[in-house]
Parts: structure tokens; sequence; C-alpha cells
């Protein structure tokens, strides 16, 4: 997942961050994962403004090992949709 979501920083403008957020609220199978999905959807979109307006671009791999970080961190809370006990 992290390297799908490097990618889509990478390689998408703000604009087509937020439809591909807009789409997992669409789909998302209830209203909890609705509210995860629209807080991290948020901080993705906040990440990609602030590369956007960086003086340099982090490589794909260093998008790859924070994005992981992020995502086992939110692993790591029982009340987040990547929780694994």
């Amino acid at each position: 997942m992290a390297t799908q979501l490097a990618r889509l920083l990478a390689g998408s403008d703000v604009d087509e961050l937020e439809e591909v957020v807009r789409r997992w609220l669409a789909e998302a199978p209830t209203a909890q994962h609705r509210k995860h999905f629209e807080r991290f959807g948020a901080k993705l979109i906040e990440m990609k403004q602030a590369l956007s307006e960086a003086p340099f671009q982090p490589t794909e791999e260093e998008l790859i090992l924070t994005l992981t970080m992020m995502l086992n961190l939110a692993a790591q809370r029982p009340d987040s949709p990547f929780y694994t006990p």
C-alpha cells in the first residue's frame, strides 16, 4: 500500500489526489471507515501540498519509507481501519 500511495503522491497533482480520496469516501464500507479515510486522505493531501512547496522533491523510495512508517503507526491503533492485532 505504501508503494501505491508513494506513486500517487509523486505522480499526481493535488486535484487528482483529492479525487482519489473522494472515491475512498464513496466506497467506504462503514461510517467509521469513511471517517478514518477522511482523516487519512486529508493528511495525504496536506503532505502533497507541502511537497509541492518544498525546494526539492523526495525520491519515491523516501516516500515509501515515510508512508510505511505512517501505516505501521496507524496499524497499532485499535480504532484504525489499518489495525492489525
